[in-house]
């Protein structure tokens, strides 16, 4: 002997591998980090986060910093949003679409912000250039951490 299931429980089996199916459908994230800024020999800032296709529209970047040494000085993420393409010297290469920059905090637990730029509809691909830094107050520049390049296709 069979059991039918309720309405209730096709309804929510059925939303559930849909939105399986969309999920399946666009880009995994990318992970990045951890990336960490230092200055006179201390560690300053860390970040990590994940890049990736937001619905076919948006290269996104989901970020997490976090003041390491709670000093006063402010910390944030930078992402240049970079796309796959014709270059202003006739060839193909990365090029530059945007600069985008988190809010920047002393927190010393991780904040999250999200940082996007328009997928440019004459690419296949994108690429975040992120670093994490420290606002160190003129005259001394801010201090970065290496970079990091997570890149997707769509």
């Amino acid at each position: 002997m069979f059991r039918i299931a309720p309405p209730r429980a096709i309804a929510a089996a059925l939303g559930g591998a849909i939105l399986a199916g969309v999920m399946a459908g666009s880009a995994s994230a990318v992970s990045w980090g951890t990336l960490t800024a230092s200055y006179d020999g201390k560690s300053r800032a860390s970040g990590y986060g994940d890049f990736y296709n937001s619905g076919a529209t948006y290269a996104k970047n989901k970020v997490l910093t976090k003041d390491l040494s709670a000093d006063g000085n402010t910390v944030y993420a930078a992402t240049n949003f970079l796309f796959f393409g014709d270059t202003s010297t006739g060839g193909q290469g990365w090029v530059d679409n945007g600069y985008a920059s988190t809010p920047e905090h002393n927190h010393t637990y991780y904040v999250t912000n999200y940082l996007s730029k328009g997928l440019d509809s004459n690419s296949e691909k994108a690429r975040g250039d992120i670093r994490v830094c420290v606002q160190l107050g003129f005259p001394v520049s801010d201090s970065c951490s290496a970079h990091a390049y997570p890149t997707f296709s769509y």
